[in-house]
């Protein structure tokens, strides 16, 4: 009768480092795979070939995500204001869970970081000096996370002659090479208005202000 060798259970390791821009999966090499933060890796710096501990790794996202999670949305605030979605949205892209996440935004709110009110006024005075109409800054403001109550506060802040102004001059840039008296021109210009996010009443205002100056 042969007597069975004693199985050996394979050691399970990581196989490679696959570093994206904010976030590293480990592939192991069982062929399942792991995601983490890849400001972590300055922590502990997986590589191919090192045994992988889960519990060791668990606890090292667990411990140690968060003051790394809290430079990260510093940093992303230094650069330019955000709203709270969009900083969630960052966060989550580098992989950090969302209890840690939920503690960074408590943090930034805490500290006056985060005011989508704010944000709001800022990025609607800013986008119609650049001649966009009010429909389309609320489409914006709507995709960046801001609430409806934000969006039409920030929107009735807007100074309405500057408002028209803007128009007048995304009128004139559409109006390159055209000739306001032909309806056909006319029309092509309105559209282009009602593009960049102007209502009708201001589109046809804002054309006619147009002809006005140029007669």
């Amino acid at each position: 009768m042969s007597i069975m060798e004693p199985s050996v259970t394979a050691v399970l390791s990581v196989k490679s480092v696959r570093r994206m821009h904010s976030r590293a999966v480990l592939i192991l090499s069982n062929g399942e795979t792991r995601v983490m933060p890849r400001a972590l890796l300055r922590e502990r710096p997986y590589r191919g070939g090192v045994p992988f501990d889960e519990a060791a790794f668990d606890a090292l996202l667990r411990e140690r995500s968060y003051p790394f999670a809290l430079e990260r949305a510093v940093s992303l605030l230094a650069v330019r204001a955000r709203t709270e979605r969009e900083l969630r949205d960052a966060l989550r892209q580098c992989a950090y869970s969302e209890a840690v996440i939920e503690r960074v935004i408590s943090r930034m709110n805490e500290a006056g970081y985060i005011d989508d009110a704010d944000f709001a006024s800022q990025w609607a005075a800013s986008r119609t000096s650049k001649g966009l109409g009010a429909r389309r800054i609320a489409m914006e403001l709507r995709q960046k996370g801001v609430d409806a109550e934000h969006i039409e506060q920030a929107l009735g802040q807007l100074d309405e002659e500057e408002c028209m102004e803007s128009a007048v001059r995304a009128a004139r840039k559409a109006a390159r090479g055209k000739e306001l008296s032909s309806p056909a021109d006319r029309q092509k210009v309105f559209a282009a208005l009602m593009r960049k996010g102007y209502d009708s009443a201001s589109a046809r205002r804002a054309i006619e202000a147009l002809r006005d100056q140029q007669e």
